[in-house]
């Protein structure tokens, strides 16, 4: 298996050594109401990833960050605590891409998250066809 692979695999461990384990998500996710043996909406577990990791790279003395990508939560206003639909803004994720990379680097990788709810008790139809639309296998 590829090194890097493996190194990536490492940080979602089972141990709070591990940078992404359970025990750093629900840590870092007490603000947005994250506990154990609770349903979490789906906006408030992609801004955890996101302290999660912005958490990480403050621990980390050279400042680099624990994953291979900068993450970018697209919410429906400035905030996302209000709702509306998911809008991404280019300049927002060129800017993430920028900081993740200091200005170094002409391309970064971005993990893009899209806290958004198919359906309460069933999923609408459209959404199933939307995501088969843009399986690449």
């Amino acid at each position: 298996m590829d090194k890097e692979y493996i190194d990536i695999l490492q940080l979602f461990g089972d141990s709070e050594a591990a940078a992404f384990s359970i025990h750093n998500l629900l840590q870092a996710g007490k603000g947005y109401g994250l506990a154990v043996g609770s349903w979490v909406g789906p906006y408030a577990m992609c801004r955890t990833w996101e302290v999660l990791a912005r958490n990480q790279r403050e621990k980390n003395e050279q400042g680099e960050q624990p994953l291979p990508m900068a993450i970018y939560v697209v919410s429906g206003d400035e905030d996302g605590e209000r709702g509306g639909a998911p809008v991404v803004c280019i300049e927002d994720a060129s800017k993430r891409c920028s900081e993740f990379s200091r200005g170094l680097l002409p391309w970064t990788p971005l993990l893009l998250l899209v806290p958004l709810v198919l359906g309460l008790d069933k999923v609408n139809l459209r959404c199933v066809t939307f995501s088969r639309f843009y399986d690449t296998k």
